[in-house]
């Protein structure tokens, strides 16, 4: 199984320029309390899970920004990588490109 790419305090200005545009673009997600098993997320969507801990998020297709809200933790997955959720905090999966996610 591959592994999700981790990213954490970013610190090159690109880094810290896309944290700020996915916090602005996680504000006008949709939000959800549960997402279904498999759905499609086309690029610049935003889905929220309000209580992630213990749920696997697979990427099936495409790329996907994976953010914890009040945490310090963002993950990059990319199709056939999957991360289960060790946190309780809201998370919002945004798509930065056409792509499937299940969450189980």
């Amino acid at each position: 199984m591959n592994t999700a790419t981790l990213v954490r305090n970013p610190a090159s200005p690109v880094e810290f320029g896309l944290r700020a545009l996915l916090q602005r673009l996680l504000q006008r997600g949709v939000a959800a309390s549960a997402a279904p098993a498999s759905r499609p997320l086309h690029r610049g969507e935003t889905a929220w899970i309000t209580r992630p801990h213990g749920r696997t998020v697979t990427c099936e297709r495409g790329t996907l920004w994976l953010t914890f809200d009040n945490e310090p933790l963002d993950l990059i997955l990319e199709a056939g990588q999957s991360y289960c959720c060790t946190h309780a905090s809201k998370l919002g999966i945004h798509a930065l490109a056409e792509a499937r996610v299940s969450v189980a």
